[in-house]
């Protein structure tokens, strides 16, 4: 089996006290694995930057620290991605950490040659990674066939926890959209599907290391910015429009449910501020989203719900906790 070498990427931001922690959590997972810390601050105000230098010289890793100024989490991981030399990458974040993936992650990408690689959250995925690689049907499911599982629920892909290849990235262009602070996780895992040759679900069983994820709730709201949420799904949906239209299928799954239902959990966090109801639709008309919340043959029926609700009586609309 080959040997693989690894890029971690993780963006930081005014984390002094903590970042200790994270980096001991994911410390662990590499033992024995050729790897390199690639740590992207986003323009903190405290120590974060001195304890980051100081925690890679203490403990003899590889790796540097690169000061990315007060920008996005995108442009962040992107500069990672620029500067990455492993085999693979993968990202880190403070706030959601997860253990003992990355040996699991690397095996099977070892073994299958895997451009993108993502885990198990339960034994029936574990059961179903395994069936794949017995029938060697590694290569049988497309991008456009993990979408469809991905946006009806049956399979999970959780950025924190995936890996890439890095050549499969700068061969296909594939970076996060630096002007989108909300959406772009999601717009990035659909553009890596889309372009990916081969997609693995390793058998690694995914478990949340809570003891060091960074606790501190964000204080400030994010009013109508969230809206960029729609814009990064329909960019794919254009994508999909112009290049993968045969696929009618995947294209009314977009436009019946991806589309609605990111437009409603948009409402849902404005109202969650506090804004009214009125104003909410008032944006709606203006951006010209009020067109979108239409229920099709993909349109799920507690989105339909929703939608019905929301278009004729938007006064008992209940947003999701």
């Amino acid at each position: 089996m080959q040997t693989l070498s690894l890029s971690i990427i993780l963006p930081v931001k005014n984390v002094e006290q903590e970042i200790g922690g994270i980096l001991r959590s994911v410390i662990s997972q590499v033992n024995g694995i050729e790897t390199e810390f690639l740590i992207v601050d986003m323009g903190s105000r405290d120590s974060t930057v001195l304890e980051c230098v100081q925690f890679i010289k203490d403990e003899k890793l590889r790796g540097f620290v690169v000061q990315n100024g007060d920008g996005s989490v995108s442009a962040a991981l992107n500069t990672g991605i620029q500067k990455a030399s492993g085999d693979y990458v993968t990202f880190i974040f403070a706030r959601r950490l997860y253990m003992d993936f990355l040996k699991g992650y690397l095996d099977t990408a070892a073994r299958t040659d895997a451009d993108f690689v993502f885990g198990s959250f339960s034994e029936d995925d574990v059961r179903t990674a395994e069936r794949r690689a017995l029938s060697k049907a590694v290569q049988k499911q497309d991008g456009l066939e993990y979408m469809k599982t991905v946006i009806n629920g049956a399979v999970k892909i959780d950025i924190s926890a995936v890996l890439l290849r890095k050549s499969f990235l700068r061969e296909k262009e594939l970076y996060f959209h630096e002007e989108c602070r909300y959406g772009y996780v999601e717009e990035f895992v659909y553009r890596c599907l889309l372009q990916a040759q081969t997609i693995v679900q390793s058998p690694t069983v995914l478990a949340r290391n809570t003891v060091f994820e960074l606790k501190r709730g964000k204080t400030k709201p994010i009013g109508k910015d969230i809206f960029e949420k729609v814009e990064a799904m329909l960019r794919i949906g254009l994508i999909l429009r112009t290049s993968y239209k045969q696929d009618a299928e995947l294209l009314a799954l977009f436009t019946d449910q991806v589309i609605p239902k990111t437009i409603m959990n948009c409402v849902d966090v404005l109202l969650r501020e506090g804004n009214g109801y009125n104003a909410i639709r008032g944006q709606l008309r203006l951006l010209e989203y009020d067109k979108l919340l239409l229920s099709g043959r993909k349109t799920d029926k507690a989105l339909k719900r929703q939608l019905r609700t929301w278009n004729l009586i938007p006064w008992m609309y209940k947003c999701k906790p």
